[in-house]
């Protein structure tokens, strides 16, 4: 189970990719050279292209999340610290999608957290 948790995070590419080099360096011709170099390669692909949809969700979780760091900002800062205003309570369904982004935004980045702590 451990495995298929550290192989969704990328362990699996990590390990194919050692394999591949260590196929590189023991190949005992061209053939097998240029085979494990396309290897590396496409490995190499697979790992940006993660790398990159990372980014791209990060983005997407920041689009989602700025309007309720906003209005906590402004319900925090503005009209409590400061006393300048009063913002309007958020009805129960925008309310438990504040939670909801929250607890996904803290609770991924602990769960990425542990994954990497287990994979050390």
């Amino acid at each position: 189970m451990l495995g298929l948790i550290l192989n969704a995070f990328g362990g699996g590419i990590g390990r194919q990719l050692r394999q591949a080099y260590e196929a590189k360096l023991a190949a005992s011709n061209d053939s097998e050279r240029i085979a494990a170099e396309l290897e590396i390669a496409r490995l190499e692909t697979a790992q940006a292209n993660r790398a990159l949809g990372g980014k791209i969700t990060a983005l997407v979780q920041a689009a989602w999340a700025a309007p309720f760091i906003a209005y906590n900002w402004k319900l925090i800062v503005w009209d409590k610290i400061l006393g300048l205003g009063a913002t309007d309570t958020l009805s129960s369904t925008l309310l438990e999608m504040q939670a909801t982004i929250a607890m996904f935004y803290f609770g991924g980045a602990a769960a990425i957290g542990v994954v990497r702590a287990i994979k050390r």
